[in-house]
């Protein structure tokens, strides 16, 4: 089955694997206009304005209202993959990134979920990372508000299901694909699952709203930190050990092959900074 939402982090990857830590917004869209076949919403918007011409920052803003919706946070984890322990990194790519195609609390979304891969490769409970990258959205942005809000309902009713209730009803008036109410979504999973891969994908699928887009972002996090031990083979066997996309040059993709050249586009951003 094609997947939509894996297309944009493949063509980050191409642009961060040619162009390492000096990889700018311009380069990411060129890899869309390249090699992608199929978008929709936001990235829609952007992808059809740099057919025209129309280069970031400027992609994300004309003809785009859907410029504050998930689109660029479902892409964050792979700016953490390949910022391994430096979120401060992570959160410049993210940005990056997200200004193809998003802007403001768009893009922050993108950053939050950046960072909490990032920090996961240094760090060892999923519900301290929430909690740091929540600590490092900017203090005056509505963002922060929504996962500041999403973790105080999950203090104050210690269960994930009255947290979580609160919080759909919180933001019920936002499209159910847009940034806010799946950022709440993610917050309540990490908060209530106990480092537990199973518990924290089932978390994530009983809040609802856009679960594939959630759920890739949120188990990136458990993966870095525990490892493919984590991933029982009831998630992996039907899955096999390859994914077929509409990115041009990529139409197979074995995920071994995927990780090792995530880690060679890591050394090799490193070896250029040297």
């Amino acid at each position: 089955t094609y997947n939509d939402d894996v297309l944009f982090e493949l063509a980050f990857l191409n642009a961060y694997r040619a162009k390492g830590r000096a990889v700018t917004s311009e380069d990411i869209g060129m890899e869309w206009v390249g090699r992608i076949e199929y978008t929709w919403s936001g990235e829609e918007a952007a992808f059809k304005n740099m057919k025209r011409g129309i280069f970031p920052p400027h992609s994300a803003t004309v003809n785009n209202p859907w410029r504050e919706w998930i689109g660029a946070q479902m892409r964050g984890a792979i700016c953490g993959m390949v910022a391994p322990g430096d979120p401060e990194l992570a959160a410049r790519l993210a940005w990056t990134d997200g200004a193809v195609s998003h802007v403001n609390n768009g893009v922050l979304g993108e950053v939050f979920n950046a960072v909490m891969v990032s920090l996961a490769f240094v760090e060892k409970d999923v519900k301290k990372v929430c909690r740091m990258a929540i600590d490092l959205m900017p203090d005056d942005s509505e963002y922060r508000t929504v996962v500041e809000y999403a973790w105080k309902k999950c203090e104050e009713y210690g269960n994930w299901r009255d947290a979580w209730l609160d919080c759909d009803e919180k933001y019920k008036h936002y499209s159910w694909i847009h940034a806010y109410p799946n950022a709440a979504a993610e917050v309540v999973a990490l908060y209530f699952c106990e480092n537990d891969y199973d518990k924290l994908v089932s978390l994530i699928a009983m809040c609802g709203l856009d679960v594939d887009c959630n759920a890739a972002q949120v188990a990136n996090v458990i993966a870095v930190m525990q490892g493919m031990a984590c991933i029982g083979e009831k998630w992996t066997e039907p899955i096999g050990d390859y994914m077929a996309t509409y990115v041009r040059g990529m139409e197979t993709v074995r995920f071994k092959a995927l990780a090792q050249q995530t880690v060679d586009a890591i050394l090799r951003a490193r070896q250029t900074d040297i």
